[in-house]
């Protein structure tokens, strides 16, 4: 019998390939992680990428009825540090 799970990349768990379908990871941030810059008035919060892999990120905000609705977002990638930025704090999701 053919396996059915395909391993395809290791991060601090193992991701996997489902019946064509990436099962995909997340953390959820509240609006108390962020950070204020006072040169740019908006906020921000750093994830090690030893976290989130080396792939992809999306990030979508998570209301209180833990429904996840498109936000605006700026991501900056520093080599090993992945910089989250948004207007103001809100709960956010990020996928990858």
């Amino acid at each position: 019998m053919k396996n059915q799970y395909h391993s395809i990349q290791f991060v601090r768990s193992l991701q996997y390939i489902t019946n064509q379908k990436f099962i995909m990871q997340f953390i959820d941030f509240k609006k108390e992680h962020f950070s204020h810059d006072e040169k740019t008035k908006k906020y921000f919060l750093e994830i090690s990428k030893e976290e989130v892999g080396y792939g992809e990120l999306s990030v979508k905000q998570k209301k209180q009825d833990e429904t996840l609705t498109d936000t605006e977002y700026a991501i900056e990638d520093s080599g090993e540090v992945v910089k989250i930025i948004v207007k103001s704090p809100i709960d956010i999701r990020v996928n990858f």
